[in-house]
């Protein structure tokens, strides 16, 4: 299991402000990376200076009250506690990311071609982050990518082992986020993108990867009930989402 370490053990500065206006039971959990380049520490002794680094540039550039993440984990094996359980985030990009998603962020960075190594560790940390964040600060099962919430790369090469269900406590498949997806109106859901994605990549549908669940996605979704041999009515429910992600 992941080390986790306490704000007091790697120096956080008090926050501005503590906001406990979130309502994670609506949304779960987003991963995250530092950036567009590599930053993954060699030595695990330097990555409490990275994480004060980060929340000095949060709080200081960014003029945020505080880091932006729920926790931060590293390449080492070690999660940073970063604004806790029960506190409202600012990394999603949105309000109603910041509303109802933790945040947990990987200590790496890079591009597709030049990436930092993805650590067995690393991915421990992660999946120690979610569990605490379902546990003790009741996050829904959902697990999302930050591009899933805002126009962004993030999290980087990343985004694979969160569709794939590796970050996933459990393991398998990427757990079902817990609400079903239906038109009309348009459903509007972090976790529509992420079903979107697979959709595409994984089936060869062409829809827009927005988090808009309208009459495109609704014609993909009974298309693929009708091939898998599932009732064909345009849901997104459990079974439709695990045989997408099976």
């Amino acid at each position: 299991m992941a080390t986790f370490v306490t704000r007091a053990q790697w120096g956080a500065r008090a926050p501005l402000e503590v906001s406990d206006n979130i309502t994670p039971a609506q949304g779960g959990v987003v991963v995250h990376h530092v950036d567009a380049v590599r930053v993954a520490r060699t030595n695990h002794a330097d990555c409490a200076a990275q994480v004060r680094g980060i929340q000095n540039h949060h709080m200081d550039t960014r003029g945020w009250s505080d880091i932006a993440y729920s926790h931060l984990a590293c390449v080492h094996g070690y999660l940073f506690q970063g604004r806790g359980e029960y506190v409202r985030t600012a990394a999603q990009g949105t309000t109603q990311g910041n509303d109802d998603w933790y945040a947990v962020c990987a200590l790496t960075g890079g591009t597709s071609t030049n990436y930092d190594t993805i650590t067995a560790q690393l991915i421990d940390a992660i999946r120690y982050g979610v569990n605490r964040l379902r546990v003790s600060g009741g996050a829904a099962r959902a697990i999302t990518g930050h591009r899933d919430h805002h126009a962004t790369e993030c999290p980087g090469a990343l985004y694979a082992r969160v569709l794939s269900g590796e970050v996933n406590p459990g393991g398998g498949p990427l757990p079902y986020p817990g609400v079903s997806f239906r038109q009309p109106p348009t459903f509007v859901h972090a976790s529509v993108a992420t079903w979107q994605y697979r959709m595409n990549t994984r089936f060869g549908y062409t829809l827009s990867v927005d988090g808009q669940y309208g009459p495109g996605s609704d014609a993909a979704c009974r298309d693929f009930q009708a091939d898998r041999g599932l009732t064909v009515d345009g849901v997104v429910g459990p079974h439709t989402w695990g045989a997408a992600f099976a």
